[in-house]
């Protein structure tokens, strides 16, 4: 009786469905580029919007940028207005804050739960800083589907204020799709 016991207690787990987890998750990949005849800062912040422009949420920040460089005027300003970093808590930014990606290719992942990404439409946003004020704008729409299915999107580009001339095009290949992960 007592291994019928013992054998039931090393399997509930798996009857309850708690030996896997399914994790909603945002991947961002692209591939960063060294331009030529330009030192390029490359500071970069990642940021999500609902369907109507309402700011939900920045998943990702250089350390320069997060740390005081949102001070500075010229870079990544859609990010710095959208965001109101000057409000956010210590948590959020050690949260968020990472490393200036290096040259080539990026793969980020960050956790979309359910309580905070409902089926729907949002706007993703990369925004890039070049040099001075010229910063390269990447985004797309996403769907998060009712059913849990993956989807892709592929990222245009925009130039604020317009595309630097002596070099330009930062990232190539970005895309981000949602999946869910079983971890």
């Amino acid at each position: 009786m007592r291994n019928k016991y013992l054998l039931f207690l090393l399997f509930l787990p798996f009857f309850l469905g708690c030996g896997s987890s399914h994790n909603p998750k945002i991947e961002v990949t692209f591939h960063l580029k060294k331009v030529e005849n330009i030192v390029s800062s490359n500071q970069m912040a990642i940021w999500i919007e609902d369907k109507d422009g309402k700011y939900i949420e920045t998943f990702f920040v250089c350390d320069y940028l997060s740390y005081g460089g949102f001070n500075i005027d010229g870079i990544c300003p859609a990010w710095v207005k959208k965001a109101h970093w000057e409000n956010a808590t210590e948590d959020l930014v050690d949260a968020v804050t990472q490393a200036t990606p290096d040259i080539g290719d990026v793969k980020l992942e960050f956790d979309a739960p359910a309580n905070k990404f409902s089926a729907g439409e949002y706007t993703y946003f990369i925004e890039i800083h070049n040099t001075e004020n010229y910063n390269e704008i990447y985004s797309g729409k996403l769907t998060i589907n009712p059913d849990g299915s993956s989807s892709e999107s592929i990222a245009s580009v925009k130039y604020e204020p317009k595309k630097f001339p002596e070099g330009s095009g930062l990232l190539s290949n970005v895309k981000v799709r949602y999946f869910i992960s079983e971890e």
